[in-house]
């Protein structure tokens, strides 16, 4: 199904379960982008590593900091992934408020600072850009 899809020039985004079960099926060529995402406690930042490495021979990969406080968790889980390309988006209550009332952060407050980074990486990933 997915083949089809790709032949008529449709994009696929997947949010996949976490760890690296999903990424060691994965083939060279069966994607194009992969992104790997990781908040700043240890647990998910040893899992994003891995992951990243066994990604980066199958497909390019973007790593997203997510539920960052500050410059230095971003750059404690780019130390660690070994990855420059990492797109951050900050710890927000306004994502938790969402959650809560169960409806989507852009409408609750599209001028929260995480919506705002997730329009940009929208918009990134839209152009085909892969860098920042």
């Amino acid at each position: 199904m997915l083949g089809e899809l790709e032949a008529n020039g449709t994009t696929v985004l997947c949010d996949l379960e976490a760890g690296i079960g999903t990424v060691l099926r994965l083939l060279p060529g069966q994607v194009d982008l992969i992104l790997v995402v990781a908040d700043p406690s240890a647990k998910a930042i040893e899992v994003a590593a891995r992951s990243v490495r066994i990604a980066a021979s199958r497909a390019d990969v973007l790593v997203i900091a997510n539920k960052v406080r500050d410059e230095t968790d971003v750059e404690t889980i780019r130390a660690a992934v070994g990855n420059d390309d990492v797109f951050a988006v900050p710890e927000d209550p306004a994502i938790e408020q969402a959650d809560r009332e169960g409806v989507a952060p852009i409408d609750l407050d599209a001028s929260a600072p995480a919506v705002r980074a997730l329009v940009s990486l929208a918009e990134r990933l839209a152009s085909g850009s892969r860098r920042s």
